[in-house]
């Protein structure tokens, strides 16, 4: 299971949370149970790309979000993806069926239910996967990963990148530099505000970016919606 420590969650829901604190153990305290992990034989090793956006700036920044759910409610973070190395654009209009439950888990950090089936459709159902592996494989890589604190103060900073990676370097074991791809945006004042983490793995572990955006430059802004 995900441990996204800064925790995609409501701030409005959990206050401020440690940095030490996992994703994981953020959903526990929200009531929810997790399922275990199923091994799936048929499922490719390679390059797998979990996508985390920056829920406040892109709020801010695109006023037609401003009606989905992860807005109104003020979480911090939100997974918008997980591109497993399958293809793209299989799913033509197919749902993710998902139990009541496991549905339960997975609003924690994908809220917006347009968004689940667009990640669904683009990249889950090109793979082997069946919906609910797909969303639980999205889930344990979110409970594994930590994020530097600042993501889920609700307040704005202007950080460097190079202290920004280092942070997540050091708070996730195996993971290097290159596993990670920070992408920004143009605000209005032409500042760099961070928009999406991009963490790379191979299989279970953390790998190499290989298609790397890297558009934020020396520092940025991480945008608390204050």
């Amino acid at each position: 299971m995900m441990q996204l420590r800064a925790g995609l969650a409501s701030k409005h829901s959990v206050g401020s949370i440690k940095a030490t604190m996992s994703f994981g153990a953020l959903l526990l305290i929200q009531g929810v149970i997790l399922l275990p992990a199923q091994a799936a034989s048929t499922v490719k090793t390679g390059q797998r790309v979990l996508m985390i956006e920056m829920t406040p700036a892109l709020c801010n920044m695109q006023p037609t979000r401003a009606r989905m759910r992860q807005c109104l409610e003020g979480y911090s973070l939100t997974v918008s993806g997980l591109d497993m190395g399958y293809g793209e654009r299989c799913g033509r209009g197919s749902e993710p069926r998902l139990t009541p439950l496991q549905l339960k888990v997975v609003n924690r950090i994908m809220p917006d239910t347009t968004v689940r089936s667009q990640t669904w459709q683009r990249y889950g159902a090109c793979s082997p996967l069946s919906a609910s592996s797909y969303f639980r494989q999205i889930t344990n890589y979110a409970g594994g990963l930590k994020l530097p604190n600042e993501l889920n103060t609700g307040n704005s900073y202007t950080v460097s990148k190079s202290r920004f990676i280092s942070q997540m370097t050091r708070l996730n074991s195996g993971m290097s530099s290159n596993s990670v791809d920070l992408i920004c945006q143009e605000g209005s004042r032409r500042q760099s505000i961070l928009t999406d983490i991009h963490v790379c793995y191979e299989g279970s572990d953390f790998g190499t970016c290989h298609d790397v955006v890297d558009s934020c430059g020396s520092k940025f802004i991480i945008s608390g919606g204050r």
